[in-house]
């Protein structure tokens, strides 16, 4: 932790208009003067937190670049950090970084800022998880939770509980020194601690089900007869002509996937072979196999019926939404014979195809689950699920056991909830996680 350390905190993969070096350690400060001269600092009186203008100067270049520095421990990692922000070429960039090693810095490890900036207590564990998944996100749905757990708010629940057991397993030890002062007062509060940690817990593993369709997007199949306008209401939804449209019954012959993201979350459309009993070739059945497959695996369908055909030719199909998060659209509303029962869309207009969305939106993002934030990673969810099991060993046990066996588990629930926040990790996890980092953060 004495050593200084130097990474490219930006991406050096193209050319950019600025490029970012940073550098921590004890002789951050000391290093950076030695190669950087600015006429605001003449005289060495450096005011902390301000970008100057000046010039980098090595054995044989010299760039035009900005200069801060960061006094520990109001900085990111907690020690003494320094940044110079440079043109975005590779060159100078790389220049820049083996000048700095060369003045006695040594190159970063993977995720080695943030690292010292948790060993620091800058960060908490997950927080600093937050970070990487902010760096990874994709959409406006992954920004959202990542920032969520980057800034604390996901898991400032998780922090309070793991205290709080602390507190409830202190109470019942106390209670064996003091047993007849505290055995009132103890016990009702520690078992209130242990239902409202529990409850804590189980909302946050059943928000963690939505992990799939923010990490990789929703799947929504577009079921119904031939010539029901399903390519035509893919082309819609995306705005270009992606899907062949034909009138000719069976034009779609396997199944077609395209993503837009809509709200913050991708969505995954899958345009499916027409179903139907008969008159079909061997190629065609083969895709409505397909299509009957897509729709069991589907988060979400959308049967398209056709308002121009009688509903009875749509009947049997119906029964494919059964179990399953469904939105049955009536297409060609425009021109159609039949009165059925959904949302009235124009596919080949665009008309209500918005509220069609908004509708499947609804369907997957159960009581705005994405925008209050969900737990995501794996490692959080398996330590929140052995917290469970230790507070239900615990409750179980409460009034047929001694209270330093439940204390037992309800400090080993506690430690569950550590390894989120960090407070009871092992070195081995913590190399880990910030091994999967990317140089220079």
């Amino acid at each position: 932790m004495n050593n200084t350390i130097v990474g490219v905190a930006t991406c050096l993969g193209a050319p950019s208009g600025i490029n970012i070096i940073r550098i921590s350690g004890e002789d951050s400060f000391p290093i950076v003067k030695s190669v950087f001269y600015s006429k605001a600092t003449a005289t060495d009186i450096w005011e902390y937190n301000k970008m100057y203008l000046g010039t980098v100067t090595g054995e044989d270049f010299k760039e035009r670049a900005f200069c801060v520095l960061y006094k520990a421990p109001k900085s990111y990692t907690g020690e003494d950090v320094a940044e110079i922000h440079c043109h975005g070429g590779s060159g100078v960039t790389k220049a820049i970084f083996n000048l700095l090693i060369n003045k006695g810095a040594r190159p970063s490890e993977a995720g080695e800022f943030t690292k010292r900036a948790f060993l620091n207590g800058k960060l908490t564990l997950s927080e600093a998880e937050g970070v990487a998944d902010m760096i990874n996100a994709e959409t406006a749905g992954q920004v959202r939770n990542a920032y969520k757990l980057m800034s604390g708010e996901l898991t400032k629940g998780i922090e309070e509980t793991e205290l709080a057991l602390i507190e409830a397993a202190a109470m019942l030890e106390a209670k064996l020194d003091y047993p007849e002062e505290l055995e009132e007062e103890t016990k009702p509060a520690a078992y209130k601690v242990l239902v409202k940690a529990k409850a804590i817990c189980d909302e946050l593993i059943r928000s963690s089900a939505g992990t799939k369709i923010l990490k990789n997007g929703a799947d929504i199949a577009i079921v119904g007869i031939p010539n029901a306008g399903k390519s035509t209401l893919l082309n819609a939804i995306l705005k270009e002509d992606r899907a062949i449209v034909t009138p000719i019954a069976g034009t779609t012959r396997d199944v077609i996937k395209e993503s837009v993201e809509i709200k913050g979350i991708k969505l995954n459309f899958l345009d499916t072979a027409g179903i139907r009993d008969s008159g079909y070739d061997e190629i065609e059945k083969i895709g409505i196999e397909k299509s009957r497959t897509a729709v069991k695996t589907a988060d979400v369908v959308i049967f398209l019926s056709d308002a121009t055909v009688d509903g009875e030719k749509e009947k049997d199909l119906l029964s494919l939404l059964d179990g399953k998060k469904s939105v049955i659209a009536v297409n060609k509303s425009d021109i159609g014979k039949y009165e059925k029962d959904g949302i009235k869309i124009c596919a080949k207009t665009g008309e209500n195809v918005d509220k069609l969305l908004e509708k499947v939106i609804g369907l997957l993002d159960n009581d705005g689950m994405y925008e209050k934030g969900i737990i995501t990673n794996e490692r959080h969810i398996a330590a929140l699920k052995e917290c469970v099991g230790l507070i239900n060993d615990a409750i179980a046990a409460y009034e047929i056991m001694p209270s330093e066996c439940i204390a037992v588990d309800i400090y080993a629930a506690s430690s569950a909830l550590g390894r989120i926040t960090g407070k009871s990790v092992g070195d081995d996890v913590i190399d880990e996680i910030f091994s999967r980092f990317c140089v220079g953060k």
